[in-house]
């Protein structure tokens, strides 16, 4: 088995947070008559929960029916705000190239995600895995969601590495196995993520080039992670 690469998608290959902030916000006005709860307009609150979880928790609403609306606003056009991190494409431009096995493990909906995929030009033909929200009732940081990403993209977890820019991608990356990198330019920040301690701390996507050839250092040796 050959070792690989497994990315978290929001606030790791691209930043959606707009779209995502612009879905919410549009729920709230159109179809409960209200603003967008001032704590919501910051997007890392709404990475965490799935949006069955924001909609119980900060409306009166039915949230079966505000989760289906919900989606009709990003599928409908919030989803133009999204945009890839600089150096995304081409990290998977020379990923391809080289032959590493590489895929995407998020707690996003496959719909919402492939309209993603589609608008910032990335083909998921290319990836060895795609896992969302519609693969497991578990989500990060249970470590689920990444076990079937190595299953399904057939790579060694001994030598592989999970990227993602929350605490919860950290703790299920850890939790299966593989070795972790925090990215720091996410959403939530280099301060946040040293708390969880990854492996390696990233400045931005293509630093991920290379991280496969990597030694494993002395566990005892390490008290902070590393910088390419």
């Amino acid at each position: 088995m050959s070792k690989g690469v497994l990315f978290d998608f929001d606030g790791t290959l691209v930043d959606s947070g707009a779209a995502i902030v612009a879905a919410y916000r549009s729920t709230f006005e159109e179809q409960l008559g209200v603003s967008l709860p001032a704590e919501l307009e910051d997007p890392h609150v709404l990475m965490a929960p799935r949006p069955m979880e924001v909609f119980a928790t900060w409306s009166d609403g039915d949230p079966e029916e505000l989760v289906a609306a919900y989606g009709g606003h990003y599928i409908g056009g919030a989803y133009r705000h999204v945009r890839p991190y600089e150096g995304t494409l081409d990290l998977f431009s020379e990923l391809t190239t080289s032959g590493t096995k590489f895929g995407i493990v998020t707690n996003k909906s496959r719909q919402r995600l492939l309209l993603d995929l589609e608008w910032v030009g990335i083909d998921p033909a290319l990836l060895s895995c795609i896992v969302t929200a519609d693969d497991s009732i578990q989500r990060k940081p249970d470590p689920t969601p990444i076990h079937l990403g190595v299953e399904r993209s057939g790579i060694d977890p001994t030598g592989s590495w999970y990227v993602g820019d929350g605490p919860q991608d950290i703790l299920a990356g850890r939790a299966a196995g593989l070795r972790t990198a925090g990215a720091n330019y996410g959403y939530y920040g280099a301060n946040r993520l040293s708390e969880y301690a990854p492996d390696l701390s990233l400045e931005a996507p293509l630093e991920a080039l290379g991280i496969l050839a990597i030694p494993h250092p002395p566990t005892s040796s390490r008290t902070q992670p590393m910088r390419l």
